[in-house]
């Protein structure tokens, strides 16, 4: 019997339990913030003073003693939060509000950013995004006006949105548990969480491997769960330290990762949130433990079957995706390599991948993916936007698009005896016997 048939038979999974804590807790604290608007206001802000305050003198430990500057100048960013939020009785709670605006403004620029950069290359979406920006700006505006007017209201707007997240999660285990032939991950057209929660989901499921080595033994079923072959694989990336929590979204198809992102150094812009999009091809296995082994980050594998009409159509898409694609070679490769040189271009993640792997780069002409934005045309949004191309059940999350997001939808998914998500499984240099027999 595989480790999906036992834990089937043994009652709720990890994952099942977290959500039902997290569902319990939404809705308490849901309850609590409708009746007790500013009580529960306050609380909320006093809880965030906490946990922000233990955060910044965690990352000031790990900054001082891993001597990493950006560790540190996060450290001094959140001390300034936890400032603002222990004043919360000074300030009072009209500033919730004013967060809160805040907040959707600077969803409704992200947005407007991406409807803007999508018209700029002629795709039709371009229009809902604006439209979506909006949306949200007016509902900033909104805020702004309870911040003048009347701030408990805002306070039962998180109590509601808190239970209709409780609901959610509810209704899906319910579902996920009584399957009788629905699609049960269909309920991802609701609204998500909060995108940070949801975005370092896997990191914080990499913690508990960490303490309980048996739960990673669970998680771990490579045998399918039915008859069917594995013909597409998809690994959501992680890692417990840094931009590693954020992860990554990458894919293989007949032995060959496709990646995207912004892997091009001399060009970002913005703290690496704008730059030429580029996609690059590796063998799957070795990319696997290249980044386990050298990169220090864990990989979440899911193992999918598609029909045959499905891989046609997964074929056509990627003679597309080159058609506008011309290949790039990284700094290191520009002149003949050695290792004297490589240790000159360490540091440039597209030089270490080329030199350990021999992935292949490639830069777009035009097209959607022509340039990468950290919020929108990212690596999730790629493989995502593909997926669901070939499998309309493989929704594409509204807002921000996070590579957490497909973690929590997958591990879902194969729990779905009906759904074509058949194998699970992880990787990770801690852990040699979840790594491949190939050679770097």
């Amino acid at each position: 019997m595989n480790n999906h048939a036992k834990m089937m038979m043994t009652g709720m999974t990890m994952e099942e339990r977290f959500e039902t804590g997290a569902a319990l807790v939404f809705l308490v604290a849901g309850i609590a913030c409708l009746c007790f608007p500013a009580i529960s206001a306050e609380g909320v802000f006093l809880f965030a003073a906490g946990l922000s305050s233990l955060s910044a003198l965690l990352l000031l430990y790990e900054g001082f003693r891993y001597r990493r500057l950006m560790d540190l100048l996060k450290a001094a960013a959140i001390l300034i939060l936890a400032v603002l939020f222990w004043s919360v009785r000074a300030i009072g709670v009209e500033i919730v509000c004013l967060i809160f605006a805040l907040y959707l403004f600077g969803t409704s620029l992200i947005l407007l950013v991406e409807g803007l950069m999508d018209l700029k290359e002629k795709s039709r979406s371009g229009w809902s995004f604006v439209a979506l920006a909006i949306v949200y700006a007016l509902l900033g505006g909104g805020a702004l006006y309870l911040y003048h007017h009347d701030p408990t209201l805002a306070g039962r707007f998180a109590g509601a949105y808190l239970m209709v997240q409780a609901l959610q999660m509810m209704v899906e285990l319910f579902v996920f548990r009584h399957h009788k032939g629905s699609r049960s991950w269909s309920f991802r057209y609701w609204s998500s969480l909060p995108v940070y929660l949801v975005a370092i989901a896997p990191s914080l499921l990499l913690r508990v491997f960490e303490r309980r080595p048996k739960n990673a033994a669970l998680f771990d079923s490579r045998t399918p769960k039915n008859d069917e072959t594995v013909n597409l694989r998809v690994f959501v990336h992680s890692g417990l330290h840094g931009d590693q929590q954020f992860g990554h979204m990458t894919f293989a198809y007949k032995g060959i990762m496709f990646s995207y992102g912004n892997y091009d150094k001399s060009s970002e812009k913005l703290f690496r949130t704008f730059g030429p999009g580029i996609l690059f091809t590796v063998p799957a296995d070795i990319y696997v433990n290249n980044c386990c082994v050298y990169e220090k980050s864990e990989l979440f594998e899911y193992g999918l079957h598609l029909s045959e009409a499905q891989e046609e159509k997964l074929v056509s898409l990627l003679h597309q995706i080159f058609a506008s694609a011309y290949r790039w070679c990284c700094p290191l490769f520009e002149q003949m390599p050695d290792p004297a040189r490589f240790k000159k271009f360490e540091d440039d993640y597209s030089c270490r991948l080329a030199w350990r792997t021999g992935a292949k780069f490639y830069k777009f002409h035009t097209g959607v993916w022509k340039t990468y934005w950290v919020f929108g045309r990212n690596c999730s949004l790629f493989a995502s936007e593909l997926l669901h191309q070939i499998d309309d059940q493989i929704h594409i999350p509204r807002g921000i698009n996070t590579p957490g997001e497909y973690f929590e939808y997958f591990s879902e998914a194969y729990q779905d005896p009906e759904s074509n998500v058949i194998t699970q499984s992880w990787h990770s240099a801690t852990h040699p016997e979840t790594l491949f027999p190939a050679a770097l």
